[in-house]
């Protein structure tokens, strides 16, 4: 039977690693920002930020990186090697093979066949989003992890990286946490442009009317504020992937998420970054 956790229901910390789903050899988790002021000026990391990118020291970040291991090995003890990359808000999908190489490859989206392998996508507000197939615990079958912030959504990197997974057969999709509509105000003719582009790549199956009743909502005269996590939905059930939990957390309001918004809001100088991951043995 299919088992996963409703990110909804805020989890009871006893680590970083928060357990969405672990099934049929298939295992998908989010990191929190454990220990963490999300406010305070002073504490601008938390107690376990993996973004090597950020200004925070490399040697900790490595450190969480080596114990970020150790937790999925807790659930999926064979996993041999966590997979990075340079996100670039853009469309480019990288495909893992065997190779040991240590470089950062500049993508938006990792694709796997091999087992025992863990892919990572981090975010401090944009969508993460885990693509699996049921069957994917058996035979290799293929597994994705995608950073799908509003550009990503809106150059088709969700659809670009389906159609590189091969021969999925019944997909499933978990959704991370990231920034709610509530908490995300953009400029309404950034909202206009973004439902144009949607619907001119034919990535959903709404025509711009439908799509900007579904995904804006009015605030201001000149503002509007931009359901991310739905746009994902919208475009993974337009490829026929069924998305297994609701609403995600809000990255923006939880206190355990790190948020892009709600930090530069509170004038801090710099954000930490969780990971969605997924791994198959």
């Amino acid at each position: 039977m299919t088992k996963h956790t409703d990110c909804t229901t805020m989890p009871t910390i006893t680590s970083p690693l928060e357990l969405l789903y672990h099934d049929n050899g298939v295992l998908i988790a989010q990191t929190q920002a454990g220990a963490f002021d999300k406010f305070a000026a002073e504490d601008l990391y938390g107690a376990f930020n993996l973004g090597l990118h950020v200004g925070d020291n490399p040697i900790t970040v490595l450190n969480h990186r080596i114990e970020l291991m150790g937790y999925l090995r807790q659930y999926q003890p064979a996993i041999d090697r966590i997979h990075w990359l340079n996100q670039v808000h853009g469309n480019t999908v990288l495909m893992v093979d065997g190779s040991r190489s240590q470089r950062l490859y500049d993508a938006d989206a990792l694709i796997s066949t091999r087992p025992n392998t863990a892919l990572a996508i981090m975010t401090a507000d944009c969508v993460p989003v885990a693509i699996f197939d049921e069957q994917a615990g058996v035979g290799n079958k293929a597994i994705a992890c995608i950073h799908a912030g509003w550009q990503g959504l809106t150059l088709g990197v969700i659809a670009k990286t389906f159609a590189k997974i091969p021969t999925p057969n019944r997909p499933k999709a978990i959704i991370g946490a990231c920034i709610s509509q509530a908490a995300y105000q953009i400029d309404a003719e950034l909202g206009d442009r973004i439902v144009r582009q949607v619907v001119a790549n034919e990535l959903v199956a709404l025509d711009e009317s439908a799509l900007a009743q579904a995904i804006l909502s009015a605030d201001t005269s000149n503002k509007v504020r931009l359901d991310v996590a739905k746009l994902a939905r919208l475009e993974l059930e337009h490829l026929g992937v069924v998305v297994l939990n609701n609403e995600p957390i809000c990255s923006y309001h939880s206190p355990v998420h790190y948020s892009y918004r709600a930090q530069t809001h509170g004038k801090k100088s710099a954000t930490g970054r969780m990971a969605l991951l997924i791994a198959a043995g």
